[in-house]
């Protein structure tokens, strides 16, 4: 009997030393914080309405300046409202995923990163996963919903791979957003808070991204494009799907990888989050 044990207790203990995916333990520690958020659900419902009304008041000035104005920059009711739509779902594909970054400072202030590091998940992906702000998903659903109806009222083809790229757009949007502001986060570690910063860069991202870059000027585009790559979240693809290419001031083979931008951004603002974690010291010492 005991011959016919050990094989399963031999293949128990190495089931159990086989490590974790990184997917797998974002899914559980996500599914975790979710469930906690449940327990309160009119407290859920009102934040997400919330923010959903919060976004919708820059939706509605901004139809104030088009009723005013019939276009801006060349772009028409439809196009401007899919601009912001496929800015707003990319907000939201950042902030549903990636919104804990703003809890950085209060991570390191309060010493809870000595309890990161000693937990065999992640650090970074246990800041990412602290808490749900139920507020987000109002984000994501008003994007998609701005996004779907103003793609009806555009007299363009969808062709099946414009959805994908427009799908895809958005992805990569949110993972600009989120790599930039998990890169700066990373500066917490040696700089002391940078709160103000990340939310200085929010709010330039929202009231600016709404818009078509040509507004700014041209040297204005081109800051928003490489100094802080704004386009790359939904102007650029928005100018390529709605035709508006001889505007860019970018090449076009540029604005149609911007998919990729995405991925790589956030990469970056990882590996050097990474880095300057290395810098951490406990409040404690």
């Amino acid at each position: 009997m005991a011959e016919n044990t050990m094989p399963d207790a031999q293949s128990a203990r190495r089931s159990l030393a086989r490590p974790v995916p990184t997917w797998r333990t974002y899914g559980i520690l996500l599914g975790a914080t979710w469930r906690s958020m449940r327990v309160h659900r009119m407290n859920l419902i009102l934040t997400f309405l919330g923010s959903a009304a919060l976004q919708g008041t820059q939706l509605a000035f901004i139809g104030v300046l088009l009723g005013a104005f019939g276009t801006i920059a060349g772009w028409d009711v439809a196009e401007v409202a899919f601009l912001y739509g496929l800015r707003l779902t990319a907000h939201g594909v950042c902030t549903i995923n990636f919104g804990q970054h703003r809890a950085s400072a209060q991570v390191v202030r309060n010493g809870d990163w000595d309890r990161y590091l000693l937990r065999p998940a992640p650090p970074l992906l246990q800041l990412l996963t602290r808490f749900f702000s139920p507020g987000t998903i109002g984000d994501l659903v008003l994007g998609v919903t701005i996004l779907c109806v103003a793609a009806t009222s555009i007299d363009i083809r969808w062709a099946p791979w414009t959805v994908l790229y427009v799908a895809l757009a958005a992805i990569s949007g949110g993972l600009v957003e989120a790599g930039l502001q998990i890169g700066i986060s990373g500066l917490d570690f040696t700089m002391g808070p940078t709160t103000r910063v990340k939310d200085t860069i929010d709010r330039v991202l929202t009231d600016f991204g709404a818009y078509p870059m040509t507004i700014f000027g041209t040297a204005g585009a081109w800051l928003l494009t490489f100094l802080l790559p704004l386009a790359f979240m939904a102007y650029l693809p928005a100018a390529l799907v709605l035709d508006h290419t001889e505007e860019l001031v970018v090449p076009l083979w540029l604005a149609q990888l911007s998919p990729v931008v995405g991925p790589l951004v956030l990469v970056g603002g990882i590996a050097v989050f990474r880095h300057l974690s290395r810098y951490y010291a406990s409040p404690g010492h």
